[in-house]
């Protein structure tokens, strides 16, 4: 459940069905003790009338007056009862009750019992039974109630309560989900940017959003920022060193020339020199190509023919042709910077040992293929093997491919991608494949 949305909608449908449930289960038990409060005050007032109307009669039996019975305890199974017992297990029943019988515990005199007792015909009773004595007499006399109907109206009740709590429930629901959806167009604006930025399109989040996320937005600007200056930072000091070595060294290499040509060691030093200025060269040609917008994505459309530009004026003196292939439109989830360093590369080592004349080609699918191929004379297959391996040193390479080469597969190695070279069956030289993976929902 990882939305957000869905866990606040779970969170108040719960705790509504709590709330919900505690109310419709204490208003029906509140209810219902009302209504048995009600029906016990009617049978205590029944039990006095009885009480009343008991006595003996001329001869000194006892009696019940008829005129002072209530009529309903006259009609059979009408679910009104009453019960004297005495204590010579004499008893006077109701005519209600017709053949049945109910129960009846004895009581002292004052002292009264209620219970919920099962009555004629799955009749469920509340009883009241309380001890007296009158004219000489004690008795406990009973008096029950049938709660059947009550019953039915508080389940009545109780379903309608019910119904009613379920539409309060789902109006709740629904209005909180329109709340909350609300609120959370306002993180609209703030996802978008931030598609942006994974876009390349802009450096940094301006849409903070409500007081309760900009803390998050907030750290991620300053992580962008951090991230951005960093990396600049680096590929600044690449070139400011690359730069600052260039001068010291060709001052070494004066010297050595002005020195006497007769040492072996002499020659074997100035090739040395002659290769850490190359070095230096490619790193300074690598500041040069490298642009100013840390960060960003990749527009090839945009950057590759900036990248084009730049290679053709540094091998403008041998006149090299670079023909780039139609270029997707989109922004490849990958850094700019990476992958101006790295088609910098292949397109840089490519010049070099081309007759004149390059291609590039970028497809976009399931992941991206670029691949750069020359007219040049190519590297034997024994050889390109060496090229890749990795942890080679550098001036162990082939001139020309092999520094190249080995940069740019250090920089597929971190995008989890592949490195091919062979030869080109269009152009007769070499020819490098580049696969990158593309992120999941790229």
């Amino acid at each position: 459940m990882n939305s957000l949305e869905r866990r606040l909608v779970v969170g108040l449908s719960g705790v509504l069905l709590l709330v919900f449930g505690v109310l419709l289960w204490g208003s029906v038990a509140a209810v219902r003790s009302l209504a048995e409060a009600h029906v016990l005050t009617r049978l205590e007032h029944d039990a006095e009338a009885l009480v009343t109307a008991f006595g003996p009669n001329k001869r000194g039996r006892i009696r019940l007056r008829e005129g002072r019975i209530t009529p309903i305890y006259q009609q059979p199974l009408s679910g009104h009862y009453f019960i004297f017992s005495f204590e010579d297990d004499a008893k006077i029943r109701s005519r209600s009750l017709w053949d049945e019988d109910i129960p009846l515990e004895r009581q002292s005199t004052g002292h009264v019992i209620v219970q919920h007792l099962d009555g004629p015909g799955d009749q469920q009773l509340l009883a009241r039974t309380a001890g007296y004595e009158k004219a000489g007499r004690r008795f406990s006399l009973l008096v029950a109630e049938d709660l059947t109907p009550l019953s039915r109206q508080i389940d009545r009740l109780q379903w309608m309560e019910l119904a009613l709590l379920v539409c309060a429930f789902v109006v709740i629901v629904l209005f909180q989900r329109a709340i909350l959806r609300r609120c959370f167009m306002v993180l609209d604006r703030v996802q978008h940017e931030i598609e942006q930025v994974t876009r390349g399109d802009r450096q940094q989040i301006e849409e903070l959003g409500p007081s309760e996320v900009r803390p998050l937005t907030a750290e991620v600007n300053r992580l962008l920022g951090q991230q951005q200056r960093r990396l600049q930072r680096s590929r600044q000091a690449l070139g400011n060193l690359a730069h600052a070595l260039k001068g010291p060294l060709s001052l070494m290499t004066r010297d050595i020339e002005a020195m006497p040509a007769s040492d072996d060691k002499l020659g074997r030093l100035t090739a040395r020199l002659s290769r850490i200025g190359a070095l230096i060269d490619r790193e300074l040609k690598r500041a040069r190509i490298a642009g100013q917008g840390p960060g960003q994505h990749f527009h090839p459309s945009r950057h590759v023919p900036e990248l084009v530009e730049a290679l053709t004026q540094l091998h403008q003196e041998r006149s090299i042709k670079i023909a780039v292939e139609s270029l997707p439109e989109q922004a490849l989830p990958f850094d700019y910077e990476d992958m101006l360093e790295l088609l910098g590369n292949l397109l840089d080592n490519a010049c070099k040992w081309a007759e004149g004349k390059v291609k590039l080609k970028v497809t976009v699918g399931h992941d991206v293929m670029f691949t750069v191929s020359d007219n040049g004379p190519g590297v034997d297959r024994g050889v390109r093997e060496t090229l890749l391996e990795r942890g080679s040193r550098l001036d162990e390479q082939i001139d020309g491919h092999g520094f190249g080469l080995a940069i740019a597969k250090d920089l597929v190695d971190d995008y989890d991608g592949s490195l091919e070279i062979g030869r080109s069956a269009s152009m007769g030289g070499l020819e490098v494949r580049v696969r990158l993976p593309l992120p999941h929902g790229a």
